[in-house]
């Protein structure tokens, strides 16, 4: 069901060709930031929420799993983010890149980010890691990903 609202979402949306055009036919580097903005707010805020359902799983197996599917899913997402970061990035002046830096690490994600790692949920899965191994080499696998960091788009925008 997931995939099908993902799939119809998709179709319903204007190329990001038409959106990132002018009348003229000159890009527009502003519509393109906010575009990459909201991309790269949208990546973090849905990886929120699956380390939500992650420290809120049940089973220990059912943890393991959502971060495997976790690191396979957000991997590729954020692998296709950082080239047009990237571009866009290199587009803008030294005073841009420095707001858009700014209004990433000031975004609400972030925040919400340090409420999930500071939860009781969190705390909980602490004591879960130290009694499992499997769950302890999927977090260990989870922070090797780094999907949580943005090192890789701060060293885009430098």
């Amino acid at each position: 069901m997931k995939y099908l609202l993902l799939a119809a979402g998709l179709l319903l949306t204007p190329p990001l060709w038409a959106q990132t055009r002018l009348a003229a036919g000159k890009p527009a580097p502003a519509r393109f930031d906010a575009s990459v903005e909201g991309r790269v707010n949208q990546y973090f805020t849905d990886l929120n929420q699956r380390l939500r359902e992650v420290y809120r799983a049940p089973s220990d197996g059912r943890a393991i799993a959502l971060l495997s599917s976790t690191i396979t899913e957000f991997t590729a997402r954020k692998k296709s983010l950082l080239p047009e970061a990237g571009q866009l990035y290199k587009s803008l002046s030294a005073a841009d890149r420095q707001k858009a830096r700014t209004r990433l690490q000031t975004s609400a994600w972030t925040t919400d980010l340090q409420a999930i790692l500071a939860s009781s949920a969190a705390t909980q899965m602490t004591g879960r890691r130290q009694r499992n191994p499997a769950l302890e080499y999927a977090f260990r696998r989870f922070d090797e990903a780094q999907l949580t960091s943005l090192a890789a788009l701060k060293a885009l925008a430098n």
